[in-house]
C-alpha cells in the first residue's frame, strides 16, 4: 500500500512524525509525505531516515495564501502532481487538515480518483469554518466526497457537528471515526505500574502548560480560596510561563496563598517535569477551549487523576471508567466541587488513569489507522 500524506503542519508537531515512523514500523509499504513549509528554514523539520518513507518538502507557503484559499490549493495540487503522481502509484490519501490539506486532497480525488480520508483539527473549526464564511460550502464538498472523517477528539466530533447544516452532518455521520493523538514513548515506558493514594488530607495539584486567559488558571486559584475557606488544605505547582503570569501571582497574593502556589517556569526536561508530577496527587487544567491535551494523558501515566472541561479536550474518553471531573470551567464551584470528588473516589480513579493512559501510544493508534487505510481503498 502506498499512502499520500498531505501535511501542512508537519513541522510544527512530532505528532506527525511519531505516526508516520509507526506505521513505518508497521509495515505500510510506502509513504509519500508532502510538507508545504513558509520558511526554508523548515526545510528537512523532523524528517525521518526510512528507506519506504519520502518526504516532499516544499518552500512554497506565502503571506497571501490565507486570503487567496483556491490559489493556494491550485499551487499545491501542481506541486503533488508534479513531483509525486507523475512518478509514483498512489493507494491513498490522508489529509492531515481539512482546510489547508483537504481542499488539496479533494481535488486530487476529483481528477484522479485517488480516495482520501481527511483529520478535522482545531484550526478547521474554530479558524477557518468560524470565520471563512465563504468556504464552508467548499469544505462541505471536501467532507462529504471522502472516504473517512477523523476527529481527534469526541469533543471536537461534537462541536463539529453542530456547526455545520443538519443534512451534511447526517450524510457524513457513517465515515466518522475518532482516533486521539498518542503520548510520547517517554510516558509509555515511566507508566507507574500501582495505583496512588492521597498521603493526607492536603490535596496536591498542579498545572502544566501556558499561562493565559485560555488556559483558565485564574479560576483554579479562585477554587483553591474558596476550598480553603471551607477548611480544604491545598496546593498547587504550576508549570510554565504566558501572557498571564503577573496577573495570576497578583491575584495568589491578594488571596493570601503565596505558601501554597509554587510557580516553577517553563521546563522543557521530561525528567524534571515527571519528578515534578510524581510529587503531586491531582493535574488541573480547565482550559475553555482544548483541542485534545496531551498532558492530560501524561498526568494519567503517572495514575493522577485530572480536573478538565466539559465538551473540550480529552472529554468523552472516559465515560466508563472515570479518571477525574469533568466541569464547566467557568464556574468555580464546579472546580471546588471536583476537588471533594476526586478526593473520595481517590485509589479507584487513579487505578482507571493508569490502565486508560495505555491507550493512548503510538503502536496501537496506528494499527487503527492501517485498519481505516485499509477499508477504504
Amino acid at each position: 500500500m502506498s499512502i499520500l500524506h498531505i501535511c501542512s503542519y508537519y513541522i510544527s508537531s512530532k505528532l506527525y512524525k511519531n505516526l508516520v515512523n509507526e506505521l513505518s514500523s508497521q509495515r505500510i509499504t510506502t509513504q509519500h509525505i508532502f510538507v508545504p513549509v513558509k520558511d526554508e528554514k523548515q526545510l528537512g523539520l523532523h524528517q525521518i531516515s526510512n528507506h519506504n518513507v519520502h518526504f516532499y518538502y516544499r518552500h512554497m507557503l506565502r503571506k497571501w495564501d490565507r486570503f487567496l484559499y483556491f490559489h493556494k490549493i491550485k499551487k499545491q495540487m501542481k506541486e503533488v502532481e508534479r513531483s509525486i503522481l507523475l512518478n509514483q502509484k498512489i493507494d491513498f490519501i490522508h489529509a492531515h487538515t481539512v482546510f489547508s490539506d483537504g481542499g488539496t486532497a479533494y481535488k486530487l480525488h476529483q481528477k484522479y480518483g485517488v480516495k482520501y480520508i481527511v483529520t478535522i483539527r482545531n484550526t478547521d473549526i474554530n479558524k477557518f469554518y468560524k470565520y471563512g464564511y465563504h468556504l464552508r460550502p467548499f469544505m462541505h464538498k471536501i467532507l462529504l466526497n471522502s472516504s473517512a472523517i477523523i476527529f481527534i477528539s469526541h469533543a471536537y466530533k461534537k462541536q463539529m457537528l453542530r456547526l455545520i447544516p443538519e443534512k451534511i452532518a447526517n450524510q457524513i455521520a457513517e465515515k466518522i471515526q475518532v482516533v486521539p493523538n498518542g503520548i510520547d514513548q517517554y510516558w509509555i515506558e515511566n507508566v507507574v505500574k500501582q495505583p496512588r493514594q492521597l498521603s493526607n488530607d492536603q490535596l496536591k495539584l498542579i498545572f502544566i502548560g501556558n499561562i493565559d486567559k485560555n488556559k483558565n488558571v485564574h479560576n483554579i486559584i479562585y477554587a483553591m480560596s474558596k476550598y480553603k475557606q471551607h477548611g480544604g488544605q491545598i496546593t498547587l505547582d504550576i508549570v510554565g510561563t504566558g501572557p498571564c503570569l503577573i496577573e495570576v501571582m497578583e491575584i495568589v497574593t491578594k488571596l493570601g496563598l503565596t505558601e501554597e502556589v509554587k510557580h516553577h517556569g517553563y521546563i522543557s526536561d521530561k525528567n524534571a517535569v515527571l519528578e515534578i508530577l510524581t510529587s503531586c496527587d491531582i493535574f488541573i487544567m480547565p482550559s475553555y477551549n482544548e483541542t485534545f491535551g496531551l498532558v492530560y494523558i501524561e498526568a494519567l501515566s503517572q495514575g493522577l487523576p485530572i480536573i478538565y472541561s466539559k465538551d473540550q479536550g480529552v472529554d468523552g474518553f472516559f465515560d466508563r471508567d472515570p479518571v477525574g471531573v469533568a466541569v464547566d470551567p467557568s464556574k468555580v464551584q464546579d472546580i471546588v466541587g471536583a476537588f471533594s470528588t476526586i478526593k473520595s473516589q481517590y485509589y479507584e480513579m487513579s487505578n482507571n488513569a493508569i490502565e486508560q493512559s495505555r491507550k493512548f501510544n503510538w503502536p496501537s493508534l496506528a494499527k487503527e489507522f492501517i485498519e481505516i487505510y485499509k477499508n477504504k481503498v
